[in-house]
């Protein structure tokens, strides 16, 4: 199954229901396809829906509006001048500049449709800003539209047929739409953590898991946290 057409196909299969059935007409096995199609897609955050988009910094501004397109809660990643800007809770940042109020600590962090960044520039359009967020997927408007699991997890789309099967099956079977609703998140549940194992293969660049300070060092003028090494 690749294209729309192809799992609707599929559906009114798993349906047992005639092409022309007045039960699921064509316009509502298509509703249901597209409809499982953007919660799938929504459900986690798919690397190949995650875009960059270039702006400018603002003069005192520490937030910005997400991109249209941005999908809330999903900037992942924000360079500004071409440095990368740590991912924060936004608790955390709150309460990280409120307790070093002239922190010039380069990190951001998610709240709502909106993305704060820190520090705060100076002057309008002083820098580039980079950031990456995810996009909402193509509706399927098309009878011939791929998906974006088509050429690399065809797994999906059975997960957006089986979702859609469990849809149009609540009414008439309550408990085989429970079981194939769970089906489908737990195979979209493995894809997505698929790809974050691919990742975590990727070997960090001056990233070391740990940092060990050297407490006996042949230097006293720099100690380590607060511990006084003076005799």
């Amino acid at each position: 199954m690749d294209t729309r057409a192809e799992m609707e196909t599929e559906l009114v299969a798993q349906l047992q229901v005639a092409a022309n059935s007045s039960l699921f007409p064509a316009s509502r096995i298509t509703t249901l396809i597209q409809n499982s199609h953007k919660w799938a897609t929504n459900l986690f955050i798919w690397n190949d829906l995650v875009k960059a988009k270039i702006t400018s910094t603002q003069a005192t501004f520490e937030y910005y509006d997400y991109p249209d397109n941005f999908r809330s809660g999903t900037i992942i990643r924000l360079e500004v001048s071409g440095d990368s800007y740590e991912r924060k809770n936004y608790e955390d940042y709150l309460d990280y500049k409120e307790n070093n109020s002239t922190t010039t600590k380069k990190m951001f962090a998610n709240y709502g449709r909106f993305y704060f960044t820190n520090p705060v520039p100076t002057a309008d359009g002083s820098d580039d800003m980079t950031v990456w967020g995810a996009v909402q997927a193509d509706p399927l408007s098309a009878a011939g539209t791929e998906t974006i699991f088509t050429n690399n997890k065809p797994e999906g789309n059975e997960a957006i047929v089986q979702r859609a099967f469990g849809v149009a099956m609540r009414r008439i079977d309550p408990k085989v739409s429970e079981t194939a609703i769970a089906g489908s998140i737990a195979i979209l549940a493995k894809l997505n953590l698929d790809e974050a194992k691919a990742t975590q293969r990727d070997q960090r660049l001056d990233h070391p898991m740990f940092e060990v300070p050297n407490l006996f060092g042949d230097t006293r003028l720099s100690p380590i946290g607060r511990f006084n090494y003076q005799p």
